[in-house]
């Protein structure tokens, strides 16, 4: 019992761990992606002559006009009405933060078994406070944890990704994980 406790309170007091934590909460990873929502032509905000013609084909995008049109076919006069419109969105929902949010709350769930089979008025008192302040930690770095991938569901853990495997911070988190899962 001794010899575990030991193992897991030596994985979460490497200040390299908590110094990756801090860093992820403060800024994770990032990605762009390019939406094309269909929307109002009135709302888009960047359109091109390809998205034009795909919006052509849905229903509802085009109507017959006696006013302002934006082209003409077998004289009659056409207007979009709804557009595929170009957006550049800046997410944080990645693999790697879904996998830093798994790993906080993998590792409260371990250190509170832990803290809650030992009976704090023994030999194992050190071990309690040692746990306790870890949760806490724990705790602090779940709450600074952005909303937008703190509850997004994980299908499997991206061991095999390339952020987690290469960029240091998210790399240390992993190390973290993996000694954790051999103990």
């Amino acid at each position: 019992m001794n010899r575990h406790l030991d193992n897991l309170i030596d994985i979460f007091d490497q200040p390299k761990l908590w110094i990756a934590l801090r860093s992820v909460c403060d800024n994770p990873q990032q990605e762009l992606r390019v939406e094309m929502p269909y929307v109002d032509v009135g709302q888009a905000q960047h359109m091109d002559a390809s998205m034009l013609g795909a919006s052509a084909f849905e229903p509802g995008s085009l109507a017959v006009t006696d006013r302002m049109s934006h082209f003409t076919c077998r004289k009659q006069k056409w207007r979009f009405l709804k557009a595929f419109d170009k957006r550049i969105v800046r997410r944080d929902l990645t693999p790697a933060n879904q996998f830093v949010a798994y790993f906080v709350r993998y590792s409260l769930r371990l250190l509170k078994s832990a803290a809650y089979s030992l009976n704090p008025d023994t030999e194992y008192d050190i071990y309690f406070t040692r746990l306790l302040r870890t949760i806490r930690r724990m705790n602090a770095v779940w709450d600074a944890l952005s909303p937008g991938y703190k509850f997004a569901p994980i299908d499997s853990l991206p061991i095999d990704n390339q952020m987690l495997a290469f960029e240091p911070r998210y790399h240390v988190i992993l190390e973290a994980y993996l000694a954790c899962e051999a103990i």
